[in-house]
């Protein structure tokens, strides 16, 4: 199994933090104070010096082994809290420096790693700042300096870590919105069928399909003989369930790989599998003609309506040439060609054949 490769780099990050960021720094501390001639300082680069050596030695394991090790981070964890309570054992005043250090390792870790990891690495700073003020001669006799630093490691990474749950959590609540805005923009909310833009989305991906593939594309674009007169009669409201029903029964004609979407009004459209031929094609479109006109009332009227529908046929690279728009506009020719037929028909248009056939509902 391949390591996770951001895993590995975050890693790798923190071993090159550790190497080139705090060791460097409390060495020319440590170098500084031994020029002054401070007793203790001797023993702060001692320590230094061990700690780069494990630091070297854990980036090498790093760099020949890499992968998600949780007890590896576990160790290179508890070996940074240790080594920084030994150099303020060590060192005495000069190791208050270390105390940030500690500070600063959480919050890398807590940030690189997650909040769990924060916790951690705190939990090893506050156990062993504990333990510098009890073991240490100097420390013990400063014992504010300790409970301050004591309060610096928990209350910041506790502060931080709440800022990056918050953080977490504002993502999480955005990446939903996001997820249920793209819903609504893509969904006709009447019927909550896919919307013209959702639509156009997939057809393009069927345009590009077929193009690719040499497959067939068929699309039948119908809306309802009958419908401006359940609108004026018994009102938008009836209208709007007869609508409903419409998008129920159609779809039932459908199988799941087809796309029943609503363009608006009364007008519908589908898109069938791409490896259709033109007899399938035109079964659905008998079987949806009957499934409109088996709508014989709406919220307890009865209604008389059909369905005129334009089909469009198109193969392999001449979908590309027609384009979406090319073939909606197609089939919207050939849905008026039926209503002039006298309603309740379809029309066919086959490309490249360019063959157009009308047939009836009773066909």
């Amino acid at each position: 199994m391949h390591p996770d490769r951001n895993a590995v780099d975050l890693e790798l990050q923190q071993c090159h933090i550790r190497l080139f960021v705090p060791l460097p720094i409390l060495f020319a501390w440590y170098l500084f104070w031994t020029v002054k001639g401070h007793p203790q300082a001797s023993n702060g680069l001692a320590v230094a010096g061990a700690f780069l050596v494990f630091a070297f030695v854990h980036w090498l394991r790093v760099r020949t082994n890499p992968g998600p090790y949780p007890g590896r981070q576990f160790t290179a964890i508890a070996v940074d809290q240790t080594a920084c309570m030994i150099g303020m054992i060590l060192t005495g005043e000069l190791g208050a420096i270390i105390a940030f250090v500690n500070l600063w390792i959480s919050l890398g870790n807590g940030i690189r790693f997650g909040v769990k990891w924060m916790a951690l690495s705190a939990l090893f700073a506050t156990t062993g700042l504990i333990a510098v003020g009890l073991l240490s001669d100097y420390w013990t006799q400063h014992p504010i300096w300790i409970f301050s630093l004591l309060l610096l490691n928990v209350a910041i990474p506790a502060y931080v870590a709440s800022l990056i749950r918050g953080y977490h959590e504002s993502r999480a609540q955005l990446a939903r919105y996001a997820g249920e805005m793209e819903e609504i923009a893509l969904t006709d909310t009447l019927t909550g069928l896919p919307n013209r833009a959702a639509f156009f989305s997939q057809l393009q991906k069927a345009v590009s399909h077929a193009q690719r593939t040499q497959s067939s594309i068929a699309l039948l674009y119908f809306d309802l003989d009958g419908f401006k007169q359940v609108n004026d009669s018994l009102g938008h409201a009836h209208g709007d369930s007869l609508l409903k029903q419409t998008a129920l029964r159609v779809g039932q004609c459908l199988r799941g790989e087809d796309v029943l979407a609503r363009l608006g009004g009364d007008e519908f459209v589908v898109l069938l599998n791409a490896q259709d031929k033109e007899k399938r094609v035109e079964k659905v479109a008998a079987r949806i003609l009957q499934a409109v006109a088996s709508i014989d009332q709406v919220d307890g009227h009865r209604v008389e309506v059909t369905a005129s529908a334009g089909i469009v046929l198109v193969s392999g690279a001449h979908a590309a040439a027609l384009g979406s728009e090319g073939m909606i506009h197609e089939a919207d020719k050939n849905m008026y060609a039926a209503k002039k037929k006298g309603k309740n028909q379809t029309v066919l248009s086959s490309f490249p054949a360019e063959l157009r056939l009308v047939a009836g509902l009773d066909r």
